[in-house]
């Protein structure tokens, strides 16, 4: 519910909406105030609302697009209320007239009939068209509010997509720099297969530096941007090395923000040794990733780079409230949960 109240401020508003809205109170206005006084036919257009109506609408639209904007909100208070007395006087004075000159003239009604003195219909004029000046207020500081608070989100959206923009282009360096690593370890032992694994890194690179510009990626690219790193990393690590990967569930299906596991899968193999247990389970409403290694010399909690560092601020952007990410370390073995809670 509050993601959807939140989202009412970040779409536009149709340019008609205003004009449509103002058009469709003042017809239930209107119609209202015919009803109550049971008016019908073409007498309504000289009985109570006619006049007095018109008369309404100048206060309100006065004060909406005028004396508000320029005078209250800048705090001209004295003048704002000067003119406002002088508008609604003037008003009055003229209504009043033309409203009996006319019910005289249409109805055949004789001067002197009408039940309240000029002055008692004077307060009571002046008095509604207070309510109108009141009322232009309420809804002149609704519409401002709800402007201020549209501007402030779409600043906050664009100061949130620079930043998104600032870590992913702060990702893909990071991963390519580490998987040049691995391939320089290759190198370095003048292995057999360093073709191999230049093979893989290309593809890794085709990956990184031309889909995931994507606000979100297929589950199923991510995955197999992980079986290349994964490949990539079989060639550098002893032949009976224990490397599993499991995957259960339809990830052609799901989106997700591109390189998000990459950072965790990563993170297995930077401190890591003895075995790496990889596993990614998928239902209908979440995604599981979770990773088991054995601890080399250095502590696997992380104390500085970017990477996880990178993936918990993206994940409270992306996922806020629908993410848990758990690291568990033993004297023997290291562990990372994340869950996301699929849309």
């Amino acid at each position: 519910m509050h993601n959807r109240f939140q989202r009412l401020f970040t779409k536009p508003i149709p340019y008609y909406l205003p004009a449509l809205f103002h058009g469709m109170v003042w017809s239930a206005y209107i119609l209202s105030v015919v009803y109550i006084n049971n008016y019908q036919g073409v007498n309504f257009l000289v009985g109570h609302p006619s006049i007095h109506i018109v008369a309404e609408i100048i206060v309100f639209y006065t004060n909406y697009q005028y004396f508000i904007p320029v005078l209250l909100a800048r705090m001209r208070v004295a003048r704002f209320l000067t003119f406002n007395g002088l508008l609604i006087m003037g008003l009055v004075a003229l209504s009043i007239p033309a409203y009996h000159g006319l019910r005289n003239w249409y109805l055949g009604a004789e001067p002197g009939d009408f039940p309240l003195s000029y002055g008692e219909q004077f307060t009571l004029r002046s008095f509604e068209l207070l309510l109108f000046t009141a009322l232009a207020c309420m809804v002149r500081f609704a519409v401002d509010w709800f402007t201020f608070q549209q501007k402030t989100r779409e600043l906050e959206n664009t100061q949130l997509k620079n930043e998104l923009s600032f870590l992913r282009s702060q990702l893909n360096p990071h991963f390519l720099f580490n998987t040049l690593n691995a391939l320089y370890g290759l190198a370095i032992k003048q292995s057999t297969e360093t073709s191999a694994g230049i093979m893989q890194l290309s593809q890794l690179m085709r990956y990184v530096l031309y889909e995931t510009n994507e606000e979100q990626v297929s589950l199923a690219k991510e995955v197999e941007m992980i079986e290349h790193f994964l490949a990539l990393q079989r060639l550098r690590l002893p032949l009976d090395f224990p490397l599993y990967f499991d995957v259960q569930g339809d990830v052609e299906t799901v989106l997700l923000e591109p390189l998000l596991l990459m950072p965790i899968v990563e993170n297995v193999f930077k401190h890591g040794a003895g075995f790496a247990s990889i596993s990614l389970a998928l239902n209908e409403t979440t995604l599981t990733l979770n990773t088991i290694n054995g601890l080399g010399t250095k502590s696997m909690l992380p104390t500085g780079g970017i990477g996880l560092t990178n993936l918990k601020r993206r994940l409270t952007h992306f996922y806020a409230n629908r993410h848990q990410l758990h690291l568990n370390q033993t004297n023997e073995r290291f562990q990372t949960t994340l869950s996301l809670t699929l849309k």
